[in-house]
């Protein structure tokens, strides 16, 4: 076979492959509200955000957030707070759980939510949320956008 041929056909397959995999993407669009409580959390954990979400694509369910690391605040920026931590959506078909890394700042967060497991219908997902909306002390309603794709 002449290697234009073999590369060709290479590129095709990788094609396909990458055809399939987008083909099980799914556009998610959701509403949050989290609570900031002491009670209910996981296991060790002081404190944690409990939440509610409602989305399309059967993401409609209870939100679990903890923090893990918290940096300082920018000097550029009062009152802005860096922060990352482990969240989850606890859905009726599995768990999708996401690393969550993000900004406060006086009235608002915008968070980043990468895909790192999936439980039941999500094992094996992938994929990348974005997360902005206000905060009040105690509570934070938000938006979600974002892809995730299924095995």
């Amino acid at each position: 076979m002449h290697p234009f041929a073999s590369c060709s056909i290479a590129l095709c397959l990788a094609a396909l492959t990458t055809n399939v995999h987008a083909g099980n993407c799914k556009s998610i669009h959701a509403e949050m509200v989290e609570v900031r409580v002491t009670t209910g959390c996981d296991a060790g954990e002081a404190a944690c955000f409990l939440g509610e979400v409602d989305g399309n694509h059967g993401l409609r369910g209870t939100t679990h957030f903890s923090a893990d690391s918290v940096g300082v605040a920018l000097p550029t920026s009062p009152g802005s707070l860096p922060y990352s931590g482990a969240f989850q959506y606890r859905l009726p078909t599995g768990t999708i759980s996401m690393r969550e890394t993000g900004m406060n700042t006086p009235g608002m967060v915008a968070a980043h939510q990468r895909v790192t497991e999936g439980t039941g219908e999500y094992a094996g997902a992938t994929g990348d949320f974005f997360v902005h909306g206000t905060r009040v002390p105690g509570i934070v309603t938000t938006s979600v956008h974002g892809t995730l794709c299924l095995p």
